[in-house]
């Protein structure tokens, strides 16, 4: 007897460590924290998601003339552009027809701090990008964790070793990141996630960014979204 077994419902992501961004993440993170504190002479657009401990910016960083963030928003959205191409077999010519918008923004999470679980509405794919993780000991280790909540809410209803074992990509439960300084994970903006309590010291900034593509003829210039041509 032959099975045809194959995974139907697995769900991708993406993780990279850019090479030699220490020099960048000192930038940023100084930049950052100057911008946290001129606050009160910024627009603000703070969401409703359970939070303590936490700086959340605007959604607009991405379209900043500060050639820093220029350089993050193309390490960003290029490691997008290549997820959408790969995991859509899309070819060269198909994606010279699409465009990436993006809502872009950083957090600054201290002693205690926290981040709820949500998703992102209206977007395609995620992702957050590490500029620092604090200090405390190993990445992990003092919390601060990047968390997504299993997507399939019934799937450990019963164990027993007939499903307690199995192997990627058919495991199940929550999935755990780490975050180490220049690492960057993609992910379907659908998915629950959270940041757990970080205990560490100092400060954990990261760089979270929400994507949605069009075609090159539907495509508008819409206020405060920055057009990114996908192709380059």
């Amino acid at each position: 007897m032959s099975l045809n077994i194959s995974p139907r419902f697995s769900i991708p992501f993406a993780s990279l460590q850019v090479p030699d961004a220490d020099q960048l993440n000192a930038t940023l993170r100084e930049k950052f924290l100057a911008w946290e504190r001129e606050e009160g002479t910024r627009s603000s657009m703070p969401t409703t998601v359970d939070r303590h401990a936490l700086y959340e910016s605007d959604f607009s960083l991405f379209r900043s003339r500060d050639p820093d963030i220029g350089r993050l928003a193309q390490l960003c959205l290029s490691a997008v552009g290549q997820m959408i191409k790969e995991i859509n077999s899309y070819s060269v010519k198909e994606m010279q027809q699409l465009r990436i918008y993006d809502h872009s923004w950083f957090h600054i999470t201290r002693y205690g701090g926290y981040f709820g679980a949500h998703n992102h509405p209206m977007a395609s794919w995620s992702g957050v990008y590490c500029v620092d993780p604090g200090s405390g000991g190993a990445a992990g280790t003092h919390g601060g964790t990047l968390r997504f909540l299993e997507a399939r809410t019934t799937a450990g209803m019963y164990l027993d070793p007939g499903n307690a074992h199995m192997t990627n990509p058919y495991t199940f439960g929550d999935l755990t990141y780490s975050l180490d300084g220049g690492m960057m994970v993609l992910f379907p903006s659908f998915l629950q996630h959270e940041v757990t309590p970080f205990w560490g010291q100092g400060e954990r900034i990261t760089v979270a960014f929400n994507c949605w593509v069009r075609y090159a003829d539907q495509a508008v210039d819409e206020p405060g979204i920055r057009l990114r041509d996908t192709a380059r």
